[in-house]
């Protein structure tokens, strides 16, 4: 008995989107494409236009692999996170219930064809009453079937099953993004709101260091250089700096924003025979204060042993 099914092209390996995900996550092109036939089949039964509530680590524990490589599914351009949902890209060209309206039309299209010749037709509404339980033909048939030796039958195409299509989304005309990049130009388009925007939301990340190092690896892997949408790559390339720990590695922190090194002179060593941490002033002077205090009461000796020998 057969179950759900999907479409899948015969050359799903070998597309340029699966050697990317390949190269980017070092996995083998066997289990790409395993995860990416598992999340078409979970979103085939569970939506109607290719959307589902389901976040990366969701997704990850449906299909497999973690959060990192369904984000780079994204940036391959097959999948879109928004918020707390995924979106299929090519859902009503690939997954949606068309093509199996024609698979299943196709189907019964042969199997009316293998249906057997001498098989009897079925009688329409204006078909004539049978006369008595006579089945004898009438005198016009009977002259035809001596003109042919045969008898007429008439074909009755086969009737068409009703399929359920779920409606077709409108798609809405986007105004193309302002961001983009070139290995001649470098970055264009990002304007002061989107690098104080990005400022707030990355605060690890320094900015133009972040995109510098972004511009020198698209230069590094020209296959890699072609985005649809260079927005959705500059924010991805900040989300894993910041994750790692930023430009200086200091989760928090940007560098302007890092404290200057203390000097030589404010530092505080563990001072053995004051036992306490002192600076280098502070110890200086404690010991000048020991100094102090051992001829005082050096002299205060000294006048009361004067003192007793006069008495």
């Amino acid at each position: 008995m057969a179950g759900e099914w999907i479409p899948l092209d015969c050359n799903l390996g070998t597309k340029p989107e699966v050697l990317e995900l390949v190269d980017e996550t070092g996995l083998p092109v066997e289990v790409v494409c395993w995860r990416l036939v598992q999340l078409w089949s979970w979103a085939a039964l569970n939506s109607s236009d290719g959307t589902i509530k389901a976040t990366p680590r969701r997704v990850a524990s449906v299909a497999g692999g973690d959060e990192a490589f369904w984000l780079a599914v994204e940036r391959v351009g097959w999948v879109t996170f928004v918020g707390d949902r995924i979106v299929i890209e090519g859902w009503e060209k690939r997954f949606s219930g068309s093509a199996k309206a024609r698979a299943l039309h196709a189907r019964r299209q042969d199997s009316y064809r293998g249906r057997p010749r001498d098989a009897a037709p079925s009688q329409g509404c204006d078909a004539p009453p049978s006369r008595g339980g006579d089945a004898s033909p009438s005198p016009q048939d009977r002259t035809g079937q001596e003109r042919t030796g045969e008898e007429k039958k008439e074909i009755q195409p086969a009737a068409q099953v009703a399929t359920s299509e779920p409606p077709k989304r409108r798609k809405r005309s986007q105004p193309a993004d302002a961001v983009s990049w070139s290995a001649d130009a470098g970055w264009q388009g990002i304007s002061d709101a989107d690098r104080q925007e990005w400022r707030q939301a990355y605060p690890a990340c320094d900015l133009a260091a972040e995109l510098a190092k972004a511009g020198s690896w698209l230069k590094a892997n020209p296959t890699r250089a072609h985005k649809s949408n260079w927005r959705r790559f500059v924010v991805s390339w900040l989300t894993r700096s910041q994750d790692k720990g930023g430009t200086n590695r200091t989760p928090g922190v940007r560098p302007d924003e890092r404290a200057p090194p203390q000097p030589q002179a404010n530092r505080r060593f563990f001072r053995s025979d004051a036992q306490k941490s002192m600076t280098d002033a502070e110890h200086a002077a404690w010991r000048r204060d020991q100094r102090q205090g051992g001829m005082v009461a050096a002299l205060a000796g000294s006048v009361k042993l004067t003192d007793e020998v006069n008495q």
